[in-house]
């Protein structure tokens, strides 16, 4: 711990005279910590550092990152990944997911993963709250039944920059071992707008798990303190289409590796479709083998095309469903569907003056 300490202090003294949420800088500190940790001292179970990632089709394509969906338009979901990705929505909004979790090596067994929350702005932020739960007795992921909620808030400080938190917490009850979590999740959003080619160019941070997760047999998982770093544009932007990737990059423990990147499509602002791939070091190198490619594809539809009713005006609502292989021919089947109510403000508002008479 001193020498990561020591190995912050010198990067970050080398670069005093640099923008404070340079990107690279943050980089160079991870990857040099990650260098003096030791990969051996440091062996969760296999998925373990996505158990709470499992409950919704947002992030099996691996088409999100700590700086957004590839098309940057976040549902309640999102704040599992980044709690300041929600800081601009405007509507009050709903967000439900299920994976089912096969394994296919071997016979046929199968778990399950479920997400469900809310969002609410108000003047002073955007409130979140969410319950998600995940339930497994495969072989290689017998992780028992765990029971979250969670609850955050975020806020645009500036046009450019978004900041929040979120605080989870539940527990882990099965037949191998029970345990609790309680931890804070606390991340950024810098948008950067037109960076070369590409448009709507982002970065995040985010400092998750910072608190107790699940412990079982001296192992921690999801590991505790995970810093995490993601970019996220779009190379394409016509009228009719917009095409977009994103890369995120993960330490847990400062003594493992996680790199995920995505790809996304957006036709006519109604069908998604999601393609992302990832590593992890640590079971690679374990021999859980490479991941194959996820794939995805929502679609997103406007209520008042469905309900002729004043209420629902402008409210609109998307579906989604993603495929992924994972270890040990464990397949994730996901669906969820995303609900804003109302119609959202685009337009800024418009002050006129008064001449006395």
């Amino acid at each position: 711990m001193n020498k990561i300490i020591i190995l912050i202090k010198t990067i970050v003294t080398r670069n005093k005279d640099k923008w404070f949420f340079s990107f690279p800088i943050f980089l160079q500190i991870f990857f040099q910590i990650i260098t003096v940790n030791r990969l051996n001292a440091y062996d969760p179970p296999s998925g373990a550092e996505g158990l709470f990632f499992l409950g919704h089709p947002g992030s099996i394509t691996s088409a999100e990152s700590s700086a957004g969906s590839v098309v940057f338009h976040p549902s309640v979901y999102a704040t599992v990944i980044n709690p300041a990705l929600v800081a601009e929505l405007q509507r009050v909004s709903a967000d439900l997911g299920y994976t089912a979790l096969v394994q296919t090596k071997d016979g046929t067994d199968v778990g399950n993963a479920f997400y469900a929350g809310m969002l609410f702005p108000t003047r002073f932020g955007v409130f979140s709250g969410a319950a998600q739960g995940a339930f497994s007795s495969l072989r290689t992921m017998n992780f028992g039944n765990v029971l979250l909620a969670r609850g955050g808030f975020a806020r645009d400080v500036t046009e450019r920059l978004n900041v929040g938190a979120a605080l989870f917490g539940g527990g882990v009850f099965g037949d191998i071992f029970n345990d609790w979590a309680l931890a804070v999740d606390a991340g950024f959003m810098y948008k950067l707008g037109k960076l070369g080619r590409l448009q709507d160019a982002r970065y995040g941070i985010v400092l998750s798990n910072m608190g107790k997760t699940f412990v079982h047999n001296s192992e921690i998982f999801p590991a505790i303190f995970t810093p995490k770093a993601g970019f996220a544009a779009n190379f394409l932007d016509k009228e009719k289409i917009t095409a977009g990737f994103s890369a995120n990059l993960s330490f847990p423990l400062f003594q493992n590796a996680v790199f995920n990147t995505g790809l996304q499509l957006l036709i006519a602002n109604i069908l998604i479709v999601s393609a992302g791939w990832d590593i992890n070091i640590r079971e690679a190198l374990r021999g859980d083998g490479i991941h194959l490619p996820s794939f995805g594809i929502g679609a997103r539809f406007t209520v008042g095309n469905f309900m002729n009713k004043q209420a629902w005006e402008g409210s609109d609502f998307t579906v989604s469903g993603a495929w992924r292989q994972i270890h040990d021919g464990i397949q994730l089947i996901s669906a969820g569907a995303s609900l804003n109510f109302g119609v959202r403000d685009n337009e800024a508002p418009v002050i006129t003056i008064e001449e006395e008479g």
